[in-house]
């Protein structure tokens, strides 16, 4: 018969196997979850760069940057993926966002020359190209990893500075080396479109399409062109397309009815309109579309007030001028309609010259007086955007500054500016 002795220790060792058991379970069961975490974020990762991949490749930027937004909560010290990020807000016109992402690369993986050449793109591709375009032409050849790139940069620096034959030849070169990319089709099909070569415009938008169809920047530019040209049948199809993706798409919308109007659908146009946003059924545009269905009911009384909002806001919308015209004569206010059609007239003339000037500085990108001419007209009519995309691109060009200058002080003082008011005034007295 076994002692007391001999039962306690034998109880003791069975008592210390069975802890040692439990430890070693509960070591095993914490490898196993910290295994499984670890297999888990891994596979998210893995899956989510192939998501990044798999969007540039079929050329989608904003599925891309989504991609990256995920990856970078994954894994937040990858200056590589930092870098991509960069890259792809650059690509897509966000350049805040492209320096913001292209310093968290440079601070975690330090400055290279991977880095220095993206600084160089963002900087071209916003139209400082007096330095740096010749560098990336003499630097870069055509095979080297990144000439695409620089191409691409290139093309929309050139676009913003109205060096519109550079820039076609910039499409041309990246589309002698990658035929299958939407986007220089759609610049270069902007450019056509922008110096009124409607056919070739539309055969590049088509192309792009073609090759994007998904992308709803390609189709609404496509349908306006074909707005533009009166076939509103081939533009409601691609204002739908949009529409079937994003149905609260506000341009597709305004676009979709400005159809309707041509094909005499003006209560559906209507209808169409009725679904804008406030801030948007409030623009220009919509309040021109809105009158024009008013016209083609007949209803001069109810166009009128449509009509002249347009016209208040928007000066250079010949179409609203034209219309509050018709509604004026209709509605027997005669005394009204002379001074109107001396602006309408007046307005013709100085978007004819405009158009003029336009194709000129393609052929003549640097003569100064040109784009000053064009500033000048484009302020006058109301164009205030493009008019100052004009007068500073004027500022970079050889010649005489100081009439621009002054211009730029003028506006700014209306504008209330005075400290941009007061360096202009200064530069267009220097000698």
């Amino acid at each position: 018969m076994p002692s007391p002795c001999s039962l306690d220790r034998s109880y003791f060792s069975h008592g210390k196997r069975r802890w040692w058991r439990y430890a070693l379970a509960i070591v095993l069961g914490a490898g196993l979850v910290a295994g499984g975490v670890w297999l888990w974020h891994w596979y998210q990762v893995r899956q989510t760069w192939g998501a990044v991949q798999a969007a540039l490749g079929r050329f989608d930027l904003g599925a891309a940057a989504a991609a990256l937004d995920r990856y970078l909560e994954l894994e937040s010290a990858d200056a590589a993926a930092w870098f991509q990020a960069a890259r792809t807000a650059r690509r897509r016109g966000k350049a805040a966002d492209a320096e913001r992402f292209l310093e968290r690369c440079q601070q975690l993986g330090g400055v290279t020359d991977a880095t220095l050449l993206e600084w160089d793109l963002l900087r071209v591709q916003q139209g400082r190209l007096e330095e740096i375009a010749p560098r990336l032409r003499m630097g870069i050849g055509p095979d080297h990893p990144d000439a695409l790139l620089v191409l691409e940069a290139l093309a929309r620096g050139y676009i913003k500075r109205e060096r519109l034959l550079d820039a076609l030849q910039a499409c041309g070169l990246w589309l002698e080396r990658q035929t299958d990319h939407p986007r220089p089709w759609y610049w270069r099909g902007w450019i056509y479109q922008r110096i009124r070569d409607s056919d070739r415009a539309l055969k590049d938008y088509r192309r792009a399409v073609e090759l994007a169809p998904d992308d709803p920047e390609l189709r609404l530019a496509l349908g306006g062109l074909l707005i533009q040209l009166y076939q509103p049948e081939g533009a409601s199809e691609h204002f739908q397309a949009v529409l079937k993706r994003s149905s609260a798409n506000d341009d597709a919308l305004r676009g979709l009815a400005a159809c309707r109007l041509e094909q005499g659908r003006a209560k559906e146009a209507v209808a169409l309109l009725d679904q804008l946003p406030p801030d948007k059924a409030t623009a220009p545009y919509a309040f021109l579309l809105r009158g024009k269905a008013a016209l083609q009911r007949g209803d001069f009384a109810g166009a009128e007030p449509w009509l002249r909002k347009v016209v208040e806001r928007a000066p250079d919308e010949v179409e609203a001028l034209h219309g509050l015209i018709q509604c004026l004569r209709a509605l027997g206010r005669d005394a009204e309609v002379e001074p109107l059609a001396q602006r309408l007239e007046q307005l013709r003339r100085d978007l004819e010259r405009l158009d003029k000037l336009i194709r000129l500085v393609g052929r003549r990108p640097d003569e100064v007086a040109l784009r000053h001419e064009a500033g000048v007209i484009a302020l006058r009519i109301g164009q205030t955007e493009e008019a100052l995309r004009w007068l500073e691109s004027a500022l970079q060009c050889p010649g005489d500054q100081r009439p621009t200058h002054a211009v730029l002080a003028e506006h700014y003082r209306r504008q209330g500016d005075t400290e941009l008011a007061e360096f202009h005034k200064r530069e267009a007295k220097a000698p």
